[in-house]
């Protein structure tokens, strides 16, 4: 009985004893896969953790560049890249084919009748009028989409993503995770020619890292940070020496004495100086006399700029008398004297316009010495002998039939010594006259009865040397040495200010000497000034030295139209001419 009891009680056993065996081993096989599976994540995790990014580098795709930039800062938001709106265009003409307004009412009486008559019949729904086109003037955008921050870009080709030439921020912060990325992709783009940034909240450490993007841009040419006040009002960084932005304009960015002080040394001093810059525009800022006349001494050394405007500043009678005397003739200071003596010392006798003798004599910095013009005759002896032996040389290769190849070959001197009476260098001559000879060489060879000499002599343009402002002619009055002002600026805007009646007979004057140096037909430094705006300052506008500067400037004007006669001036000027 009891055999027959145990017989399946002990399978039984058996078989759970087994089962717990599996599952032991299944345990144990889990657990060894954990702890595999989190030591080789553990791994992957280090390895990924040592494992720095590789560095991106941009294509001149400026969109791609700078979407793949912000996601690799982990920037949550990132502004959109969108071109930048334009005004629309003006409607087309009306087609004259269409029906006209009259004829449209004429068939709309006509309906009006039948309609009448037909009075039985069902009338026809009369279908609504069309809807009313959108103004053309402006664009419309959703509110929400509107205050969203963007960039704005400007695209010579719209197919052609990396033809970007403008850049156009406004209104929201720029802070140092863009400036960085800004610092890769602007640079990339070779045909970014103009900035602005607006109200984009600039400090002096951005400031001074934009300047340094600026500079690696090679064909930025226009920059624009209005709204910017900066506490360090370092825009100075920007017209460096080497800096090659054209236009320039600070509106509205508190620019104090301290920030006009560095702007004007940075326009030049008399060492260095900007060659690139030709507008400014400081509109309203917080300028007073201090800081405007900084500004003035910056265009003592300066012949690059043209277009200067600081309205609405607080400008008066002090600033305008130094833009006064900028503009007619100053004095030169010691640190400007003694930079002038070593201009000329390494500029040479061979550079100068004038001979020598006749520079020192003019110029009375100092008397030319016996022993000096002693040498210079021996030289001009020397010349005159060579000049005579080279004449008969010339005669003889004449006789023995080598005149019309020798014609030839020594024609660039006849242009050299044009070229020495207007102060050129040696490596000028061979340089330009080279090239002329070349090209007009070719062109007149197969004329007949012209000499090689005349052609060159009549089309040799004239070349007009680029003079620095110390080397300009000078005067010695009461011990001070004197030199023409600047006459590059031709646009003067200081309308706007404190100026009062004494400032304006300054500024009068200052343009009454640079008239005179036109008429004589002076015109090595320029044209002078072409617009000056001075209204609204402390003068009346009926003042008389107001009225004679706008007599004067108004026919100084590019634009300027006079009026036309009226047929009894006309008759009454043929009467007198006849």
């Amino acid at each position: 009985m009891s055999g027959r009891g145990s017989g399946p009680g002990a399978g039984g056993l058996l078989t759970a004893a087994k089962k717990v065996k599996m599952g032991k081993k299944l345990e144990r096989v889990m657990k060894g896969d954990r702890s595999a599976t989190s030591a080789t994540s553990h791994d992957t995790s280090d390895v990924d953790g040592n494992k720095s990014p590789e560095p991106y580098s941009c294509t001149g795709d400026f969109e791609a560049d700078y979407t793949e930039l912000c996601n690799r800062a982990g920037l949550m938001e990132i502004p959109k890249v969108v071109p930048r709106p334009h005004r629309p265009g003006p409607p087309p003409p009306p087609d004259p084919k269409s029906a006209t307004p009259m004829s449209q009412r004429e068939s709309c009486k006509s309906a009006r009748s039948t309609r009448m008559e037909k009075v039985e019949e069902p009338t026809s729904p009369v279908p609504s009028e069309q809807e009313e086109p959108p103004p053309t003037t402006y664009t419309t955008s959703d509110k929400f989409d509107y205050f969203k921050p963007k960039v704005q870009v400007e695209l010579e080709k719209p197919e052609d993503k990396k033809s970007m030439t403008e850049v156009y921020i406004r209104g929201w912060k720029v802070d140092q995770k863009y400036i960085d990325i800004f610092k890769q992709c602007f640079p990339a783009a070779d045909k970014l020619h103009t900035i602005d940034f607006w109200n984009v909240g600039l400090t002096d450490n951005t400031l001074a890292q934009f300047a340094a993007v600026a500079s690696q841009c090679l064909n930025l040419r226009t920059v624009k940070l209005d709204g910017n006040p900066v506490p360090g009002e370092g825009f100075h960084q920007l017209i460096g020496e080497d800096s090659m932005i054209v236009s320039m304009s600070l509106r509205s960015c508190k620019i104090t004495d301290k920030g006009a002080e560095l702007i004007g040394k940075a326009l030049s001093t008399a060492k260095t100086r900007n060659q690139s810059l030709c507008a400014l525009n400081l509109n309203s800022n917080m300028i007073t006399d201090a800081g405007a006349c900084y500004i003035a001494n910056g265009l003592r050394m300066n012949r690059t700029l043209l277009v200067l405007s600081i309205a609405n500043n607080a400008i008066g009678d002090e600033a305008a008398k130094k833009f006064g005397e900028v503009l007619s003739r100053f004095s030169l200071t010691h640190e400007e004297v003694v930079e002038r003596r070593k201009v000329l010392s390494e500029k040479g006798a061979p550079d100068v316009r004038r001979s020598p003798i006749s520079r020192r004599a003019e110029s009375r910095d100092r008397p030319g010495s016996q022993s000096s013009r002693s040498q210079l005759d021996k030289s001009m002896a020397k010349s005159g002998r060579a000049s005579s032996k080279a004449k008969k040389d010339k005669k003889e290769d004449d006789k023995k039939g080598k005149g019309k190849d020798d014609k030839w070959k020594k024609e660039p001197q006849r242009g050299a010594s044009k070229a020495n009476s207007l102060g050129f260098t040696s490596e000028l001559q061979t340089e330009t006259l080279g090239k002329a000879s070349k090209g007009k060489g070719r062109q007149s060879g197969g004329k007949k009865g012209q000499g090689a000499g005349s052609i060159t002599e009549a089309e040799t343009p004239d070349i007009l040397e680029i003079i620095n402002p110390l080397l300009e002619e000078a005067e010695r009055v009461d011990g001070e040495l004197l030199i023409p002002g600047n006459r590059a600026l031709i646009n003067l805007n200081i309308s706007r200010n404190r100026i009062g009646e004494a400032g304006l007979k300054s500024l009068l004057k200052g343009i009454q000497y640079q008239i005179t140096l036109t008429t004589l037909g002076s015109r090595s430094g320029g044209t002078g000034l072409m617009r000056l705006s001075v209204q609204k300052n402390s003068f009346p506008l009926n003042h008389e030295s107001y009225l004679k500067m706008q007599e004067l400037m108004m026919t100084r004007d590019p634009l300027y139209k006079p009026p036309s006669k009226t047929p009894d001036e006309e008759s009454t000027s043929q009467a007198t001419g006849s």
